[in-house]
């Protein structure tokens, strides 16, 4: 693609502001990151909170710059309004078009990773393939990598597109982040499938209020083809009826789903062997079984059965995929035997936390043991909710370090327990490791213990520094110590 249809491009959209013609190079790739630019590439220039990339342009070896100001330079560019925007423009025309795959989305504050990773293993029970972009995972029919945010770059994932589009894939499964819609990132595709989970706290540091968070995900309603189909969990209280609200406004069609949605959702049993539930849907009740625990998780799981079914792939494959999905690294993850029962959950909100917590106070006959923290450089006003959440549903709370990042670990461990008053329940142990080890090591049969706030994640983040960490993992080696694997 010549610059000038670049230009040509951002120009439709009324999105340029000046621009420098002065050559007309062939664009052959887009690059955002100066350190692997190459001759051929369109470079991006992005002023962000920490660095201004426009100053290392000239010394990239990039044949054009995409720019948000002024730039000295002999090199062909366009500065633009919006370039978070105008590189999505860019790289899903650039690298697509994608109009023979088939798009399903998913968006909430939790349970986006097991919907989105569902509808994909629905697919290829069906016989076809599917693109996949979570918070957990990015995969191509061929290729698998583990991923690092929720909604990756928009250069990112139009190139995983493209692979998958060249490996067969009829369809794409991702997760729709508020903050990466907020970013545009997603511009420049167009939906025929999206689910709305929930809206519960979170991201506050980013959109300030709860307003801004609802608008943010409901910014994907934009990006929904005329004759597309939106479901909505009704049971997520007002944000939910807001959301289908906004659909109809759009004159695009919802399907609501929960025990008074169009959909009637009916849990028939939840507990730690897994879960069983029925959909009634035009005269008729489907049932599911599945290995994945959690009653709150059946709302996850509602979302892209629909989205498979309304796509016509026939009930019988869709509940024969549920009965074989094992769930997603993590996500409540059980691990037991007779020397240990504990799970692994990435519940970092409060919301989050409570639901699991509930559901581990139904099931449990001893004493529920929680491993949290809260994480650095994110919402401050959810810090005290998780620990009155912490306080109301377990017995014994081990407050410890999540991913400090930048901030002193000790100042959010003390913003953590001004939402604890019965401090006779808990105990500070700001070593992750050292926390899991005495929770395990306090374990009694008929007790639960559960490990939150990092689930999959593979890393500790300390000021800049990333320390190999995991939960799972390292329970396993602690019980490994104690004679009890």
């Amino acid at each position: 693609m010549r610059f000038s249809g670049i230009i040509g491009l951002l120009s439709n959209h009324d999105t340029v502001i000046t621009y420098d013609l002065s050559s007309d190079p062939d664009i052959k790739g887009i690059c955002e990151d100066s350190r692997e630019t190459k001759s051929g590439d369109l470079f991006v220039c992005v002023k962000g909170s920490r660095f201004d990339s426009h100053t290392v342009a000239n010394a990239t070896s990039a044949s054009a710059l995409l720019c948000q100001h002024e730039i000295q330079t002999d090199k062909p560019y366009a500065i633009v309004k919006d370039v978070r925007l105008a590189i999505s423009l860019i790289a899903y025309n650039f690298y697509g078009p994608f109009d023979n795959l088939h798009f399903f989305a998913v968006t909430g504050t939790k349970g986006k990773t097991t919907a989105a990773t569902l509808f994909k293993e629905i697919i290829n029970a069906n016989g076809d393939k599917c693109a996949l972009m979570t918070t957990v995972m990015n995969s191509t029919p061929e290729f698998f990598e583990l991923s690092d945010h929720t909604t990756q770059s928009p250069v990112y994932f139009a190139k995983l597109l493209k692979r998958s589009a060249n490996e067969g894939a009829k369809f794409a499964s991702l997760e729709a982040s508020s903050q990466g819609l907020d970013m545009k990132r997603l511009d420049g595709l167009l939906f025929e499938r999206i689910a709305f989970l929930n809206l519960t706290r979170d991201h506050l540091d980013t959109h300030m209020n709860f307003k801004n968070y609802f608008e943010a995900k409901a910014h994907l309603l934009d990006l929904v083809k005329p004759d597309g189909i939106v479901f909505v969990n009704l049971d997520a209280g007002k944000w939910a009826k807001l959301y289908a609200k906004r659909t109809t406004e759009k004159n695009l069609k919802v399907v609501t789903y929960g025990t008074k949605g169009d959909v009637k959702l009916k849990i028939i049993k939840a507990d730690e062997s897994g879960t069983e539930f029925e959909l009634k849907m035009d005269g008729k009740t489907f049932y599911f079984s599945t290995t994945v625990i959690g009653d709150f998780m059946v709302y996850d799981l509602s979302a892209p059965i629909l989205a498979a079914n309304s796509f016509g792939i026939d009930m019988e494959v869709i509940q024969k995929a549920v009965s074989r999905f094992a769930g997603v690294e993590g996500r409540l993850e059980r691990y037991h035997s007779d020397g240990y029962d504990f799970y692994i959950d990435y519940a970092h909100t409060p919301a989050a936390l409570e639901a699991v917590l509930k559901f581990m106070r139904k099931l449990n006959q001893g004493r529920v043991i929680l491993v949290f923290g809260a994480g650095g450089e994110a919402d401050k006003g959810k810090r005290p909710l998780m620990g009155a959440v912490a306080q109301k549903y377990s017995d014994i709370m081990f407050l410890t370090n999540d991913n400090p990042k930048s901030e002193d670990p000790l100042k959010i461990i003390d913003e953590v327990m001004n939402g604890i008053s019965d401090r006779s329940k808990l105990r500070v142990v700001p070593d992750r490791r050292l926390a899991i080890e005495i929770a395990l090591k306090e374990w009694k049969p008929g007790d639960k213990v559960v490990i939150a706030g990092k689930g999959h994640e593979r890393v500790q983040i300390f000021n800049g520094y990333e320390v190999p960490f995991k939960d799972k993992e390292v329970a396993f080696e602690i019980l490994k110590g104690m004679n009890r694997v």
